[in-house]
């Protein structure tokens, strides 16, 4: 008896922090581009990224370079938020310290970078996505290459992906429709899909050859054969703009999407029907979203000038998590 009650003493609080712990590793990061709150002349808000572990804080904690029209940003996920990159109008930021520090890595010639996206496998390697198309670095970010070979004349390109089954297989979605390489983005070459301004991509998290796109005029389109084929969605879909599609990565079924004007909308089905979901959303632009991969009921948004909201049943309600008046470009979470 004396054996158990002292076990029982000391267990309760170990599992108490180790709860508590495991809660807290979540990181959010969002980046913004702009603040409808900008006044000439007075003291106004940062810009650029923002972070917040939504199991501790309250609060945003700003990082980085101040007053940065910051398009994308990214983790080594390895690095346990070490390693960061922020795409930017100026060019890609990234620090290897955790935010204490910040380098510009690119030269003037390489502007407007709208996404960035580290080879997981691979910390030298790093793609970025530019107004000009796709440039790459294989030694840290010290030095640039286009990647431009295959893409339309004028490649406007809003983001790239790695095949997670295969790291010289990555996707784009260019003004031009959604583009393939086979050999690490020396070459590229149009899918199937024969629909220009696309802005997302996403692949399944366990199906490398699904994946959605959503577009600027025409929708949200699916592939289950790798990009040769396409099918448009449509069951329960009534607008035609989307600039995020986000899979919850522990239950893939269960998928989100958003753009100009639609608010939220859910699919429980692997993208075969899906069903708006935005009560609570003050202003409905969304330009990202994401899924906490610790938490699958939770959810962020980052809209077009209201800020953040956050769902905790799975996109059924929505409050405002905060940045007010802010255009959040992108939001990811990264468990630590």
């Amino acid at each position: 008896m004396m054996y158990s009650f002292r076990f029982a003493v000391f267990a309760i609080p170990f599992i108490f922090l180790f709860q508590t712990e495991l809660f807290a590793q979540s990181t959010v990061y969002a980046s913004v581009v702009s603040t409808k709150l900008f006044v000439v002349g007075a003291a106004n808000a940062n810009t650029g990224l923002y972070y917040q572990r939504p199991g501790v804080d309250t609060a945003w904690t700003h990082s980085g370079a101040s007053r940065i029209r910051a398009f994308g940003v990214a983790t080594k996920m390895s690095a346990k938020g070490e390693i960061m990159y922020i795409s930017s109008g100026n060019g890609l930021h990234k620090t290897t310290d955790g935010g204490t520090t910040w380098r510009i890595t690119t030269g003037w010639e390489i502007t407007e970078v709208l996404g960035v996206t580290p080879d997981q496998r691979n910390g030298d390697i790093v793609y970025i996505a530019t107004a000009y198309g796709i440039y790459k670095t294989t030694d840290g970010c010290f030095t640039w290459k286009e990647m431009n070979s295959g893409l339309p004349t004028l490649p406007f390109t809003s983001c790239v992906i790695i095949d997670h089954s295969d790291p010289n297989k990555l996707f784009c979605a260019t003004e031009d429709g959604i583009y393939i390489s086979d050999d690490a983005a020396r070459t590229w070459k149009r899918t199937g899909l024969h629909v220009a301004n696309a802005r997302v991509i996403v692949q399944h998290p366990t199906d490398p050859s699904t994946l959605f796109a959503g577009m600027e005029n025409d929708g949200i389109y699916v592939t289950h054969n790798g990009g040769a084929w396409w099918k448009k969605c449509e069951a329960g879909i009534d607008h035609t703009t989307f600039y995020a599609i986000a899979f919850d990565p522990t239950h893939p079924d269960t998928m989100y999407a958003g753009g100009y004007v639609s608010g939220v909308y859910r699919s429980i089905d692997g993208g075969s029907s899906w069903n708006r979901q935005g009560t609570g959303i003050e202003y409905q632009n969304i330009h990202s979203i994401a899924v906490d991969p610790t938490d699958g009921n939770r959810v962020f948004v980052g809209t077009i000038f209201s800020g953040i909201f956050r769902s905790d049943d799975a996109g059924e309600h929505w409050a405002s998590a905060g940045l007010p008046g802010a255009q959040v470009y992108r939001v990811i979470i990264q468990p630590y």
